[in-house]
């Protein structure tokens, strides 16, 4: 006979569910306002950003080719070593954050440099400023390659932040392993697991799919 679910385990699976939600949000808004402002200055050909671009480029470049666990415990003991007394969840969005906005960095770099030149050297025909250019001409064109696959990558990330774990996190994935040591069956947590996983992402995606088209109308 399957052993049912009791209040304390919906409840943990409830606590999952919104700590996994919470670290996707978090995470994910500290991504894309990191990664743009450092897409922005790679894109910028500034003399003034020219020691930035440099050290925001080799750093992208680097952490971008480490595992995503490495970065996870590398801010987790780095924070510890600093004395700063942070929760492992705030660990989490900080590492999540940190990988994430070097990939969203790449993405938004590539769609403002996918606007061709021609263009931008009419804009300035017209006497018109950088930041004015940036605003009319660069960004209405570039928003429909960056905003789709910078959200896109977002939707990917939610199943890392079952690494979180690791640093002693309970989300969905550990929540599982927790009651499948209980003697809950298998297949029927991870199942209900994976639906929560699917509850978190799905209304993502069909955003995307939505902002896609809009993007691509205007």
């Amino acid at each position: 006979m399957t052993q049912p679910f009791t209040s304390y385990d919906v409840l943990l699976l409830w606590h999952a569910f919104l700590t996994t939600f919470y670290l996707s949000l978090c995470g994910g808004a500290l991504a894309i306002a990191g990664g743009t402002g450092m897409g922005l200055i790679c894109f910028s050909r500034a003399r003034l950003f020219a020691p930035l671009r440099l050290v925001v480029g080799g750093g992208c470049t680097v952490v971008r080719r480490i595992p995503f666990i490495i970065v996870l415990y590398l801010v987790f003991y780095v924070s510890g070593m600093s004395g700063l007394d942070i929760s492992a969840v705030t660990v989490s969005i900080l590492a999540i954050g940190l990988i994430g906005s070097t990939y969203i960095t790449e993405i938004v770099q590539g769609g403002l440099r996918a606007v061709g030149a021609d263009k931008i050297e009419v804009a300035r025909t017209m006497n018109m400023g950088s930041a004015a250019i940036l605003r009319h001409v660069i960004l209405p064109q570039s928003l429909p390659l960056i905003v789709p696959p910078m959200l896109g990558y977002l939707v990917l990330f939610i199943k890392d932040t079952a690494l979180a774990s690791q640093i002693g996190v309970i989300e969905l994935n550990q929540a599982g392993i927790i009651l499948t040591n209980r003697g809950l069956p298998t297949f029927h947590v991870f199942f209900t697991i994976l639906i929560l996983y699917f509850v978190i992402s799905f209304p993502l995606t069909v955003m995307i799919q939505k902002m896609e088209k809009k993007l691509v109308i205007s």
